[in-house]
């Protein structure tokens, strides 16, 4: 049974190009979202496998909706995908045990750590 995934990136080319591939990947694409607050309402209505959410982004950072998203359920399986490789932001991500995709990516990086 193929994985599914929400994609939350503020940058709209980057959520088509991302739901294209892991589409033609056999991962299902089961909601899409520009920012942290669409994040945690698509998390509770969709209840996907795995969470792609970028950090910087407008109403609500990746930050805001991991926490809530945590809240929901603290053994989510989220990926943060950035730009943002910071010793702060890789820090804080290493506390919530979240890996990190650094931007630009290589999507079979992608694909493998949903798989996994």
């Amino acid at each position: 049974m193929p994985k599914s995934v929400i994609v939350i990136d503020d940058d709209e080319d980057t959520v088509r190009l991302f739901s294209e591939f892991l589409e033609e990947n056999n991962i299902k694409v089961v909601g899409n979202g520009f920012d942290g607050v669409t994040a945690v309402k698509l998390f509770k209505e969709t209840k996907p496998d795995v969470v792609l959410i970028d950090l910087n982004m407008p109403n609500g950072s990746g930050f805001y909706a991991i926490k809530k998203i945590h809240d929901i359920n603290p053994k989510a399986h989220i990926i943060a995908v950035s730009a943002d490789g910071s010793f702060a932001t890789e820090e804080k991500l290493e506390k919530l045990k979240i890996p990190l995709i650094q931007k630009p990516f290589k999507m079979d990086q992608v694909i493998s750590m949903i798989q996994n």
